[in-house]
């Protein structure tokens, strides 16, 4: 069990104040051995204390090992919530991912060593637990400020050219050295990306299916990705039967996207709500990515049936948003990419995170994740488009050479970490489990 935030350690130390050896309200570093009653048993606990701000999570942060029955583990969860509670100290479960944002939030890793956490999961190959490894040590990081940096002085350069331009004897940078340093960049992030663009064609389309209780929004959604109205709708349950399955285009990638009927105990079904059951739990089974729907954000495990799939967690008429903050009370939406079909919300997002997690290093032998792979290609065409306004012994049009270089570099931001904007977080953490 892991605990993060203010106020961890004063409230371990009263919960477990009847033991044989107390733990200090304010330790150090260490690990204490804690021996008392809990939850009316009498439970050995090893508890490992990480002050902040040098945590994980850059929080006081405390783990608890105890025997690992699942019963067990549950009862002592459920009796610190309500000694917690009892105490009024503010305390809930973890959202998926949750650690890891706090992480990201307060500066403990950086966006592209938080993916490594979730590929680090994930990985099925000794080839994607090395790409995931190098995520972690931020060694692709490393690789993309490189980038953006000479992006960075290549527009500086031009623009200094543009406050120059009345003035010819006055060059900042010649058109053939410009060019010469935009091809070296185009042809590094090649490198980079490698022969990864030319795998979709060679292998079957990836399974994606939308997963939920009954009326959760799954055929409303099915229809406005799809663009058409493919499925029926109907607020009564049980209007979809059967699996329905239809090609659905992402970009340059395509999916196989399924829809099916709602998750229902096969206690109060008849016969044919059995079989449509049946080919419900089929369909998440084979799929290889499974967008769980849920309007209430809840997500409880019970809802789904096991699956090895990529799960992620779409909280359906966001109208039905909840505010979610993280320890600073700021407002934070990671554990769900919350979409609206009436109006469109966030399906941008979706997409994006469909081809994320549908071809990406859960699925495949590759070592790049997806939206990594798609802003690398971003920035390579900016790069190119900006060499291409670049020709001839003079620069012509530095305004849209300058123009091709900002987009480049704004590409390159997503990776850096410089540009963070809120569909990119929701893609990353809307992936992770509880714990993580």
């Amino acid at each position: 069990m892991r605990l993060s935030g203010p106020g961890v350690f004063e409230l371990l130390c009263k919960w477990t104040d009847a033991s044989e050896r107390r733990l200090p309200s304010s330790p150090s570093r260490g690990v204490f051995v804690v021996a008392g009653r809990i939850a009316g048993l009498s439970l050995p606990l090893l508890i490992a204390v990480f002050p902040g701000p040098r945590s994980f999570t850059g929080e006081d942060v405390a783990e608890l090992l105890l025997p690992g029955n699942p019963h067990l583990v549950q009862r002592v969860i459920d009796e610190l919530l309500a000694y917690a509670a009892a105490s009024g100290v503010s305390m809930r479960r973890a959202n998926p991912g949750e650690f890891s944002a706090r992480a990201y939030l307060n500066d403990r890793m950086s966006l592209e060593q938080a993916e490594g956490v979730a590929a680090l999961i994930a990985a099925e190959s000794a080839d994607e637990m090395d790409a995931a490894q190098r995520l972690l040590r931020g060694e692709r990081g490393g690789q993309y400020r490189a980038l953006a940096e000479e992006a960075a002085t290549l527009l500086a350069l031009v623009e200094a050219g543009i406050d120059f331009t009345d003035q010819e004897d006055v060059v900042a940078i010649a058109p053939g050295e410009l060019r010469r340093r935009l091809a070296a960049l185009v042809h590094e992030i090649g490198s980079i990306v490698g022969a990864a663009a030319g795998e979709e064609a060679d292998q079957a389309l990836p399974r994606v299916v939308l997963a939920g209780r009954p009326n959760a929004g799954k055929s409303t959604l099915f229809n406005v990705l799809l663009g058409r109205p493919r499925a029926v709708v109907s607020a009564l349950a049980g209007t979809t039967r059967d699996v329905l399955e239809e090609e659905l285009t992402l970009g340059e990638s395509r999916v196989l996207l399924c829809d099916c009927a709602g998750i229902e105990e096969a206690a109060a079904c008849g016969l044919v709500a059995e079989a449509m059951q049946e080919r419900t739990r089929d369909a998440i089974e084979h799929a290889d990515v499974v967008l769980w729907c849920d309007p209430s954000g809840r997500f409880d495990a019970a809802d789904l049936p096991p699956t090895r799939a990529r799960l992620i967690r779409v909280q359906t008429k966001a109208d039905m948003v909840h505010i979610r903050t993280n320890a600073r009370g700021e407002a934070i939406a990671v554990s769900a990419i919350e979409v609206s079909a009436l109006d469109g919300f966030n399906l941008a997002t979706l997409r994006r995170a469909i081809d994320d997690q549908a071809w990406g290093s859960g699925r495949t032998t590759r070592t790049l994740p997806a939206r990594h792979r798609r802003a690398l290609a971003s920035a390579a065409s900016g790069l190119q488009r900006a060499s291409d306004a670049s020709a001839g012994e003079r620069l012509r049009d530095p305004e849209v050479v300058a123009s091709q270089l900002r987009g480049a570099l704004d590409a390159l931001g997503e990776l850096t970490g410089r540009l963070t904007p809120d569909d990119v977080l929701g893609r990353v953490f809307a992936t992770f489990c509880v714990g993580k």
